[in-house]
């Protein structure tokens, strides 16, 4: 059974009414003021996983779930400003400003994030980071610098690559579609497939298992987003030859690729 609209909010208020804090007060010293990045992240987190079994239910929707979560997301930003970010924890609270569609925030705190896993040789985070950064790009609108940004991480070596395809198809693309730049997009996505099909695994551990499990469908989805945007480029002759490319996953069929870095 569906929860009615009005029990919404009063379902988020009980999720994370309890879990919040308030905003200082100056004058009492056992008052520490707004939440801690680690905080906010494992809040949040909790919340996600408290609204996702209502969505398993189907007692709500998939949309009614992100709306929640950025009404979640907003509260528990209650008190923040960007000069409290701590820098090796920027990507934390970034998660929670790009859930609470705080853009121009975001973009602070992944900068953030970006310069200092370039500071200090982090590859896995320089990988995310800037693919979450070029995502809120995307979603400002700046799509051409949100390509060229995604791009700069297509250097990794095989064993780092395993977020790029990811952060493509469900963070950049959905962002980016529609505002012009579609024809770049889908060749973003094509050198992403070709990162994808190189990334190492190992595949004892359970992490690695599922990437190779997962990895043709990936891909298969892959070719298939590409080849919507190519016909939203009216290039038709790039989006069947993408569509083939999808359709002969399984059967053995790897295609060559160009990656530009």
């Amino acid at each position: 059974m569906r929860i009615r609209p009005v029990l919404l909010l009063s379902l988020v208020a009980v999720l994370f009414g309890c879990q919040t804090s308030t905003l200082p007060n100056p004058n009492d010293p056992d008052d520490v003021g707004p939440l801690s990045a680690d905080n906010m992240k494992d809040q949040l987190g909790s919340i996600s996983d408290s609204l996702q079994i209502h969505v398993w239910h189907q007692e709500i929707t998939d949309k009614e779930y992100r709306e929640l979560m950025q009404q979640a997301a907003e509260g528990l930003l209650k008190g923040y400003t960007a000069d409290r970010i701590e820098p090796a924890k920027a990507w934390k609270y970034a998660e929670v400003l790009v859930t609470a569609h705080r853009w121009p925030d975001a973009k602070v705190a992944l900068e953030i994030a970006v310069e200092w896993a370039k500071r200090n040789h982090n590859e896995d985070r320089r990988v995310n980071d800037s693919l979450h950064l070029a995502r809120v790009l995307s979603e400002l609108g700046q799509v051409e610098e949100a390509i060229k940004l995604a791009r700069t991480v297509f250097d990794v070596r095989p064993v780092d690559g395993a977020p790029i395809l990811y952060g493509v198809l469900d963070e950049i693309v959905p962002a980016g579609r529609g505002k012009g730049k579609d024809l770049e997009l889908a060749r973003l996505v094509e050198d992403a497939i070709a990162i994808t099909q190189r990334v190492q695994v190992d595949p004892s551990s359970q992490s690695g298992q599922l990437f190779l499990r997962y990895r043709p469908e990936r891909i298969r989805r892959g070719w298939f987003t590409a080849a919507l945007l190519y016909d939203h480029s009216k290039r038709p002759d790039l989006a069947d030859k993408a569509r083939a490319n999808a359709h002969a996953i399984g059967r053995g069929y790897v295609p060559e690729q160009r990656v530009k870095v």
